[in-house]
This record gives structure tokens, C-alpha cells and sequence, in this order.
């Protein structure tokens, strides 16, 4: 890494270079090259943070540019009273463009990654999650896989991933590391996900067990529900529908009476919460 590289030479200038001038006095000369070495760092990597904000800025508005044409769009269908799956065919397709469109945005990351290794983890994990959204996952996998994790979002599509490819083992540690890290709200997804998966593979008691902890640490009402439900044996009755599009955005279940709807909001996954 450049930064790294330069941060060096930098601290070797100025120690020989005050050696030079003012010898005798090793400590004072080291705490110098010390400075120059993490002022050089900061300097470097502040440049590099707004280069890579304004990056995903772009991004970002990007897709708000085309969420907002589809909304108008998607109106002036509704009140011409029109509808039904080639309309709703028609605005994936759409989205589906836009957003492949933002992700070759991210191409512009590439020349930073010489001078922050995590450049380009953050691009390809806003990569991965976009890819997510447009249903591409064999594409979306790889980014995923190595993805910064810094909201329940993000962790939920990883885990839905996970999952869907038998990787049972590689869920449960997912979930374990997530509900360390996001308290209280932030974690009903990630409860809501995994109960979801435990009912599935047919593991009915530890989704119980599971819920039973999650009502006691979240206010999430369909936690609640869910937990009543499996308690006293109506399976059938359990659902995470209650999350709305939270939940639907996981493309692990469909609205039983579906409807045209646009992309789940950009920016709550990835845009804020890069630092």
C-alpha cells in the first residue's frame, strides 16, 4: 500500500534528516519521524475517504435518479388503471439496468486500492449487495462472502446466501457474530432470518428457544407473534411477512398478493455506512 510506503519514507526522512540537524537527541528525533509518519497517513487517507464518499455519492444518485423516474412512471400507470406482471416485468428490467449501470460507477475504486486496502472491500461489498437487489446472486456471492458487515441488512442477505447454498454451518456463525454486534432493533431481521431457516430445516424447537430470547431483547411484535405461534404448535401460522419489504427484499418469500414495488430503498445497507 502507497500510503503505507510513503508513511515510511517520510519517518526515515525526518529522523535522519533531524539527526543530521540536531544530533544528540535520539528520542525527541524519533517522536519527530513518528509524526511525520501518522500526519502523512492521515493526510492521505483523509483524500482518499472523499474521493471514495464522493464515488458512492454517485452511485447513489444514480439509482435515486431512476427510483424517482420509475415512481412517476409506475403513477401514471396505477391511474391509467394498468398493471399486472408485464408491468411489474417492466420495471425490474428497468431497475435491473439502472442499477447495473451504478455498479460500473464503482469501476472508479480501482486506481485507490493502491493506496487503502479497503477501498475496494467497500466497493465490492456495495457491489455485492447491489447485484443482491437485482436477483443476479451467482454474481452477488463472491462480494458477499467477503463483504463489511456494518448493518443487519447487509448480514441478512450474506446469511440468505449462505443458506440457500446448504452452508448451514457458515449461517448459524454468521448469525452468532451478528447478534454480538446489532442490540435491540437493529437485530429483529437477523432473528426473523434465522427463526425462518431453523423452521425450514424443520429444527422447530430451537426456533422456539430462539424466539423466546428474541422477544425478550427486541419490541418486535412479529418475534412475539411468531414465538406464541410455534410455542403452541401452529406452525403453519408462523411469518415474517409482519417485516414487510425488510423481509421481502430477501427474495426468500413473495407477498401472497403481490403488487408493483420498487426496490427496496438504496443506501441502508451500504451508502451510510461507509467511514
Amino acid at each position: 500500500m502507497l500510503t503505507l510506503v510513503i508513511g515510511i519514507v517520510t519517518a526515515i526522512v525526518v529522523w535522519f534528516g533531524l539527526n543530521s540537524a540536531w544530533p544528540g537527541h535520539p528520542v525527541w528525533n524519533s517522536i519527530a519521524a513518528v509524526v511525520g509518519f501518522l500526519g502523512v497517513g492521515l493526510v492521505i487517507n483523509l483524500q482518499i475517504k472523499k474521493r471514495l464518499e464522493a464515488i458512492f455519492g454517485e452511485v447513489q444518485s444514480s439509482i435515486l435518479e431512476t427510483q424517482e423516474h420509475l415512481r412517476r412512471k409506475i403513477n401514471m400507470l396505477q391511474n391509467k388503471m394498468q398493471g399486472g406482471p408485464r408491468v411489474q416485468a417492466m420495471v425490474e428490467k428497468e431497475q435491473a439496468e439502472a442499477i447495473m449501470k451504478a455498479i460500473k460507477i464503482l469501476d472508479k475504486v480501482a486506481p485507490l486500492k493502491k493506496w487503502n486496502l479497503l477501498a475496494a472491500r467497500q466497493a465490492d461489498t456495495l457491489r455485492g449487495q447491489l447485484l443482491f437487489q437485482i436477483k443476479d446472486f451467482t454474481a452477488a456471492d463472491p462480494y458477499l462472502d467477503k463483504a463489511i458487515i456494518l448493518d443487519p441488512v447487509t448480514l441478512a442477505m450474506k446469511m440468505t446466501r449462505l443458506y440457500k447454498r446448504g452452508r448451514m454451518e457458515d449461517v448459524t456463525k454468521a448469525f452468532k457474530k451478528g447478534i454480538r454486534r446489532f442490540k435491540d432493533e437493529k437485530s429483529t431481521l437477523i432473528y426473523a432470518l434465522y427463526s425462518w431457516i431453523l423452521v425450514q430445516e424443520d429444527r422447530v424447537d430451537e426456533a422456539v428457544a430462539l424466539l423466546f430470547e428474541a422477544k425478550s431483547k427486541t419490541e418486535s411484535e412479529v418475534l412475539k407473534q411468531n414465538w406464541e405461534h410455534l410455542a403452541n404448535g401452529r406452525l403453519k401460522r408462523f411469518s415474517n411477512a409482519g417485516l414487510g419489504e425488510q423481509w421481502y427484499a430477501l427474495y426468500l418469500e413473495v407477498p401472497k398478493a403481490p403488487k408493483i414495488r420498487q426496490q427496496a430503498g438504496f443506501g441502508g445497507p451500504g451508502m451510510g455506512g461507509f467511514r
